[in-house]
């Protein structure tokens, strides 16, 4: 080990282990500091229950959010698969025991579930529109998250609302609400 680095990078999760890659490919000498015996963090399965021989994913799930671009920069061997059920969400109404199923193939299972949980399917409609508002302003930046944020990439309508109600970064600000009405979204402090 040297004595000094350019970077010290505390964390040998996804993100740690690709910021130090970029950084050591840029011809900076890195440091990567990692508390537990094992790297790769939220992506890795873990032995969850002692007494039960399972390793369960805790947040594996988000590999599929990495970039492409990270991917083919890094010369990374990594094939992305897209899961069926989006989330599971167990519940006991009336006594009986049911459980919230939304799909990432098929938005019939979602409604279908939703329905019997609420009662109605205005509830998925709403949820559909609030997942909605992410998905824009991942649309317009998703290629661009190693650069510098800029309003550029936003342009006008609901992707301009998108930029707006990325988190204040002055003191005292007051978070806005945004509720969905159609494709259309409104804000109130």
């Amino acid at each position: 080990m040297k004595s000094q680095y350019d970077v010290v990078i505390l964390g040998a999760g996804h993100n740690g282990l690709v910021a130090a890659t970029y950084l050591a490919r840029a011809g900076l000498s890195v440091l990567l500091l990692e508390k537990n015996d094992y790297i790769g963090g939220a992506t890795t399965s873990q032995q969850i229950f002692p007494d039960y021989d399972a390793r369960l994913s805790r947040y594996a799930y988000l590999v599929s959010l990495f970039p492409h671009k990270i991917i083919h920069d890094l010369g990374l061997k990594l094939e992305l698969r897209r899961r069926a059920i989006a989330s599971c969400t167990p519940y006991m109404k009336h006594g009986h025991h049911g459980a919230l199923l939304l799909s990432n193939v098929d938005k019939k299972v979602g409604r279908r579930s939703m329905c019997e949980l609420t009662g109605n399917t205005t509830e998925y409609d709403e949820l559909k529109c609030f997942y909605a508002l992410p998905r824009v302003f991942a649309e317009r930046v998703w290629d661009s998250m190693l650069e510098p944020r800029s309003v550029a990439h936003f342009g006008r309508g609901t992707a301009r609302q998108c930029h707006r109600a990325l988190p204040a970064r002055r003191s005292g600000a007051r978070p806005r609400v945004y509720r969905c009405e159609g494709r259309r979204f409104h804000a109130s402090a």
